[in-house]
C-alpha cells in the first residue's frame, strides 16, 4: 500500500467515527427529552372529600378531570374549590363540599332544600321564610348545619286582653260575749268586689299556651263580711247551770214508737233518746235541747241529715204538739 492509499483509509476512519458519535449523542438527547416530557406531564393532586384526603397522581389537565378520574360524582349543589374548570397545577389541593337534604317545617308546611354546610339562619333565608321577632327556631338560628337536618319554626305571637274578675268577700270574725260557743251571727253581710286585669296571652302556632297578668285595677272594692262568734261555754236554764263545749241551732222534729222498739244502737226507745246525724253529733253524746231537756244521741233516721234531730215522745199527741222547731242544742262536756 502506498502513502496515498493509507491517507485515504485514515480519513474514512475518522469520518465514520464522528458520524457514530453524533448518532449516539442524538439518541441520548431524544431519550432524555422523552423522559423529561413524561415526567412533566404527570401531576400530583390531593382531593379532600367527606372528611378524607385522596392522593392522586394524574395527567389530567383540569380539576374536573381529576375528580372524574377519581370517580367522585359532583352534583350542581356541591361546592368544589378551585372550580371544576380550573387548570390543574402541580401539587394541587382540591376541596369538595358535598350537599345534603334539609327540611324546614313552618306554618304547617315542609320546605325541602339541598345545601352545603351553613347556618340555620342562612337555610331559612334560602327557603324564603321570614321570621317573626318572637318565633322559636330549633336548632337555634346561629347553629351550623353539617348534615341532613330538620329545622322547626314555631310561630309565637302575643296579644293583650282585659278580663273582669270578682274579688271574693273578705271575712272578719269577732268575738261576741253574748253568744254561746258554736253560735254565730252576721253583723255585716259584705259584698264582692270587681277587678279588671290586663293579661298578656301567648300563642304558639295559633294555639294559646300561657296567660300572664301584667296589670290590674280595682273597679269596685269588696265590702267585708263581719261575723260575730260566741264564746260562752255555760248558760242558765230553769235556774240550773249548763256547761257545754259547743252549741248549735238545729231543726228539731218529733217521733214515737210502740213499746219495746229499739234504736239503731240497740237501746230501747224512751224519752231522752234522740235521732241525730252521727257525722255531726257523735253517738253517745249527752246533749241539752231547749224545750225538751237532757237527752242522749243514740239513734239515727234516714231523713236526719246535718243540723237536724228527731226527739222521742211517748205519744202521738205530744209529737203533734211539738211539731218542728228551730232550737238551740248544747253538746255537754
Amino acid at each position: 500500500m502506498n502513502w496515498l492509499t493509507k491517507r485515504y483509509s485514515s480519513r474514512l476512519f475518522w469520518v465514520g467515527r464522528k458520524r457514530f458519535l453524533l448518532i449516539g449523542l442524538l439518541a441520548l438527547c431524544l431519550t432524555t427529552g422523552a423522559a423529561a416530557g413524561l415526567s412533566l406531564a404527570t401531576k400530583a393532586a390531593a382531593v379532600q372529600v367527606d372528611g378524607q384526603t385522596l392522593a392522586i397522581s394524574t395527567t389530567s389537565k383540569t380539576v374536573g378531570e381529576v375528580l372524574a378520574e377519581a370517580s367522585i360524582e359532583i352534583t350542581p349543589y356541591d361546592r368544589v374549590y378551585p372550580s371544576v374548570d380550573s387548570r390543574l397545577s402541580y401539587n394541587q389541593d382540591i376541596q369538595v363540599i358535598k350537599a345534603f337534604p334539609v327540611t324546614v317545617v313552618a306554618d304547617g308546611k315542609e320546605v325541602q332544600l339541598i345545601t352545603v354546610p351553613t347556618s340555620v339562619q342562612e337555610i331559612i333565608q334560602l327557603a324564603g321564610i321570614e321570621l317573626g321577632i318572637l318565633d322559636r327556631v330549633t336548632p337555634a338560628p346561629e347553629a351550623q348545619v353539617e348534615g341532613p337536618t330538620e329545622i322547626k319554626i314555631v310561630r309565637v305571637t302575643q296579644k293583650t286582653i282585659h278580663l273582669d274578675r270578682e274579688i271574693p268577700i273578705p271575712v272578719e270574725r269577732i268575738e261576741d260575749t253574748t253568744l254561746e260557743q258554736g253560735i254565730q251571727r252576721t253583723v255585716q253581710s259584705g259584698a264582692k268586689g270587681l277587678e279588671r286585669q290586663t293579661l298578656l296571652v301567648s300563642y304558639e302556632d295559633g294555639q294559646e299556651v300561657s296567660r300572664q297578668v301584667i296589670g290590674s285595677e280595682v273597679i269596685k272594692p269588696p265590702v267585708k263580711k263581719i261575723i260575730a262568734a260566741g264564746v260562752l261555754t255555760s248558760v242558765s236554764r230553769g235556774g240550773q247551770r249548763i256547761d257545754f263545749k259547743q252549741a248549735m241551732m238545729v231543726k228539731a222534729t218529733a217521733y214515737s214508737y210502740s213499746a219495746g222498739t229499739r234504736t239503731s244502737t240497740g237501746q230501747r226507745v224512751r224519752v231522752g233518746i234522740i235521732e241525730v246525724d252521727p257525722t255531726v253529733i257523735y253517738y253517745g253524746s249527752r246533749v241539752y235541747v231547749e224545750g225538751y231537756g237532757y237527752a242522749v244521741a243514740n239513734d239515727c233516721g234516714g231523713a236526719i241529715k246535718g243540723n237536724r234531730v228527731d226527739l222521742f215522745f211517748e205519744t202521738e199527741k205530744e209529737c203533734r204538739r211539738w211539731g218542728g222547731r228551730n232550737v238551740k242544742l248544747y253538746i255537754l262536756e
